[in-house]
This record gives C-alpha cells, structure tokens and sequence, in this order.
C-alpha cells in the first residue's frame, strides 16, 4: 500500500479527513491540513508520555527526561494549531491520530521516528495549502524545522541500536 494511501485510511480511522491531493489554497483545506497535524501532536503528546511512564532498567534515566520533554513540546504544538485554527475561522479537532505502544526502547524509538516523519510531511503539506498567507507561512517554516531535527535525531537514536 502506498504511503499516501496508508495515511489516508489512518486518518480516517482516527476519525481525520486526510485531505486530498490536490490544488492548495483554500481556507478549508488548510484548516483540515492543520487539523491533520494536530491529530498527530495529541497523539505525539501521549505516546512521548506513556513511553515516559513505562521505560526500565539502565535506559530510564537517559530517556525518561527525553520522552518527557517530547511530550511536553508537541502539547505546545498542540495548544499552538488548536489556537491557530480558531484565528482562522476553524474548529480544532478532538481526536487524536493513532497512539502505539512498545515493548522495548527501540520499538517505541521507531514508533517516535515513525510519528515525526508523518508531522513533518503534515505540516510540510499545511505549508502548502497556505499559499499567500506569509505570516501564516512563517509560523509553519519554523515548526517544520524543529520536526525535521526531531526525525534526524530518532533516526540517528535509531540506527545507533540496530
């Protein structure tokens, strides 16, 4: 199943609309594109929280505080797009995207890089939709920079315990 398809029907089941592909710029569109994002912060909020509460052994120390504090920001993510739907005439959503749980560090490290990767791309998309809204632009420039650091530094996790 193609990427695109497969976010499609998780977005659905989640109870999101992925939007279409399609031209960007209508002000319905990038409220449901940034509804999209918000999804995958509520559910980011949650994972980083859950994997904060059930780490063990000699990697609770180093990853607790990582887990914690990635919980923390995408919950500043979230209040920031749920504010920034209402400016633009939307209704924020309430349900998040999927949550998945690990046995092990390295499963939840790939879910963490797995759930970075798809906000990057939402927000990347958003970005898109937002054509000729500069301020709006800007905003979303400056998250898809810290998302981007957020999936090198898991894949760099990653790969380095494989």
């Amino acid at each position: 199943m193609s990427k695109n398809k497969k976010e499609g029907k998780n977005a659905k089941k989640n109870g999101q609309s992925e939007p279409a592909n399609g031209q960007a710029g209508s002000k319905s569109e990038l409220i449901e594109r940034l509804n999209y994002a918000l999804s995958l912060e509520f559910a980011a909020t949650i994972q980083y929280l859950n994997q904060q509460c059930v780490v063990t052994g000699h990697d609770r120390q180093d990853f607790a505080p990582f887990f914690a504090a990635s919980s923390s920001e995408a919950h500043l993510h979230a209040q920031n797009l749920g504010n920034k739907i209402v400016a633009l005439g939307g209704r924020p959503t309430i349900k998040p995207a999927e949550v998945k749980q690990a046995e092990s560090l390295g499963q939840m490290l790939e879910h963490d890089l797995e759930m970075e990767r798809e906000a990057l791309e939402a927000y990347v998309k958003a970005w898109e939709a937002a054509e000729g809204n500069r301020p709006l632009r800007f905003w979303l420039e400056n998250i898809i920079q810290e998302e981007q650091l957020h999936v090198d530094e898991l894949g760099k996790l990653v790969s380095g315990r494989s």
